[in-house]
């Protein structure tokens, strides 16, 4: 069941399933948070005791979809983010995210750093990014862009997803480049698992951000970027094994604490 929540004017929808730590999942560019179940990543993360929280992100599946671009400022992804949190009355998360849901794991980095304990981010570099390229293919319609993800996957993918879209409120989306954050989020200070096909252009940029951010890297060889998105058998261990770490150092910790006081 979706529940909504207002950042403004915008309204989010999100859903939430499993018990244990919270875990945000932010989907990619003209994907949904229907997306996980169907590309394997929910049901093991749920198995491992995790808590989901999945966001439509604005401009897509269930949530408003604006057709300004003023409306998806990096401040404004990143605070849909937060208002999910507070109505949930979560203090502060790990989040997941692939491609434009890895971008807004970094925006919240830079604006709201205290309200996240981790970011695990696939496909996104955070040194800025032209859009142009994505600007051109939403002209020329959304067959196109789901031929081109097709050809990438290298198998069927959910056309009936990716055509249900909103053409003026994609274009919105992605009118506005994205800038260079990187010294941000290093400065965040929170824990991070990065991770890129190795055929994916943007592989090299991600792989020099972690060694910067003292990040762990994760590299998925000769996948490219919508085949690493569908590597759930690659990804999801290293990502519970990564969340466990965290639990057992904040337990640890606590332990500490209680016998000093």
């Amino acid at each position: 069941m979706y529940r909504p929540v207002r950042n403004e004017s915008v309204e989010i929808l999100y859903r939430v399933e499993g018990h244990g730590e919270p875990l945000v999942l932010l989907h990619g560019f003209t994907d949904n948070s229907e997306a996980w179940r169907e590309y394997g990543f929910a049901a093991p993360l749920l198995a491992a005791g995790r808590r989901l929280i999945m966001i439509d992100a604005r401009g897509h599946g269930r949530s408003s979809r604006p057709h300004h671009p003023a409306d998806y400022s990096p401040r404004a992804r990143a605070a849909d983010v937060v208002a999910v949190l507070d109505a949930l009355h979560l203090a502060r998360a790990d989040v997941l995210g692939y491609s434009m849901g890895g971008w807004t794991a970094y925006c919240v980095a830079k604006f709201f750093p205290d309200r996240l304990r981790s970011i695990i981010a696939g496909g996104t570099q955070p040194y800025g990014q032209s859009l142009e390229p994505y600007r051109r293919i939403m002209a020329c319609g959304l067959d196109s862009w789901a031929d081109i993800v097709e050809e990438m996957a290298d198998r069927p993918v959910p056309r009936r997803r990716l055509l249900a879209n909103d053409v003026g409120a994609l274009c919105a989306v992605v009118a506005e480049d994205r800038p260079n954050i990187a010294s941000a989020v290093a400065r965040a200070g929170v824990p991070m698992l990065l991770y890129a096909g190795g055929a994916d252009p943007i592989h090299d940029l991600m792989r020099r951000f972690a060694r910067e951010a003292d990040a762990e890297f994760l590299s998925l060889p000769e996948r490219n970027h919508i085949q690493a998105l569908l590597a759930a058998e690659s990804v999801v261990p290293r990502v519970v094994a990564f969340l466990e770490r965290l639990d057992r150092a904040e337990a640890e910790a606590r332990a500490a604490r209680r016998l000093a006081s």
